[in-house]
């Protein structure tokens, strides 16, 4: 059962978990019968208008313009990128920008957006892929109203709870390639391939066995990072065996951390000298030993980092960042 009310031109409607509203007219006010909490989603299906400058999506505190927006999402193409923020008390917070692609929306395309729910802010997915995390800047519990407005159609809306994230729809581009000994990753990719890069390792990466990425750092990196784990899923998060990050950026300190995530933390973080430079290519081996992961850069030794649980748990490699991906492969 969906209830719809109309105040002025906003078109007011009561959403219900696991009720799947088709075609509802933008601008519109879903509100929320159940409070959003840790592994509700809430999934938009449309298509943004051929002349598009803006819409938004908003996470909003009531139902009224003046309602605190607890989470703002809002693709902008006269600029040519997504903004995230809240506003508090009448006042808007800091912008965040800062994501895996700078707007992953294409004027006159069909998107599939998901909005998350987890433990410590929204995760966004956009067409099957993990776009962007935002960090709660007020209690979830707040939420009343999802609002959405500007240059789109709505074609369907569903609140809902999920297990994982992202959800892969089949309709779409599975972000799922293999790699193998047969099937190294560079078929499946291009120099301008979207990130972040899933790569199935449906033997793992066993002692003795190395994964070669060969690429190219992007002219003004921030960071990027290349996980061994154990799940091609962002949530719940999954056991990272090896996570090497090379960051590029006096706010995050430069130089090249490798660390694992294990029974829902971080371990001790190891620090090692930045061997990648911005815009140029690179070759990064990961050598999977008795009791460690030795790492090369451009044949010189990084460092070694000593795993702490069964190799034969590690069947994923993730790769998010700033840097181009030309060719994955194991031998």
């Amino acid at each position: 059962m969906i209830l719809v009310s109309e105040t002025g031109s906003v078109l007011k409607i009561t959403i219900f978990m696991d009720v799947t509203l088709f075609s509802p007219p933008v601008p519109f006010v879903g509100e929320l019968s159940v409070p959003i909490d840790v592994g509700r989603a809430i999934d938009v299906e449309g298509e943004i208008l051929l002349h598009a400058t803006r819409f938004s999506v908003n996470l909003a505190c009531g139902s009224t313009p003046a309602s605190d927006v607890a989470f703002h999402l809002n693709p902008r193409f006269d600029q040519n990128y997504v903004v995230r923020n809240s506003r508090l008390g009448g006042r808007w917070g800091h912008e965040e920008c800062a994501a895996t692609q700078r707007n992953p929306f294409k004027r006159g395309a069909k998107f599939y957006l998901t909005i998350l729910a987890a433990e410590d802010g929204f995760m966004v997915a956009v067409n099957n892929y993990h776009f962007c995390s935002y960090a709660y800047r007020t209690l979830r519990l707040r939420i009343q109203t999802v609002q959405i407005q500007g240059d789109v159609t709505v074609n369907s809306f569903e609140y809902h709870m999920t297990e994982s994230y992202p959800e892969i729809r089949p309709d779409m581009r599975d972000p799922v390639v293999t790699i193998s000994h047969t099937m190294p990753l560079s078929e499946s990719i291009t120099d301008n391939v979207v990130l972040p890069v899933l790569g199935n390792l449906p033997m793992g990466l066993l002692i003795g066995q190395e994964l070669e990425i060969v690429g190219r750092i992007k002219l003004l990196p921030h960071s990027f990072f290349v996980n061994l784990q154990n799940s091609m899923h962002m949530w719940p998060h999954p056991d990272i065996l090896l996570h090497v990050n090379p960051r590029f950026h006096a706010s995050v300190g430069y130089g090249v951390i490798m660390n694992s995530w294990s029974k829902g933390k971080w371990g001790t973080e190891h620090k090692y000298p930045l061997l990648f430079t911005p815009g140029r290519p690179f070759s990064m081996k990961i050598l999977c030993k008795r009791d460690e992961y030795l790492v090369t850069v451009d044949g010189v030794n990084l460092g070694a980092y000593r795993y702490l649980s069964s190799t034969h748990t590690v069947n994923m490699m993730y790769i998010e960042g700033d840097v181009f991906i030309k060719e994955v492969t194991v031998s």
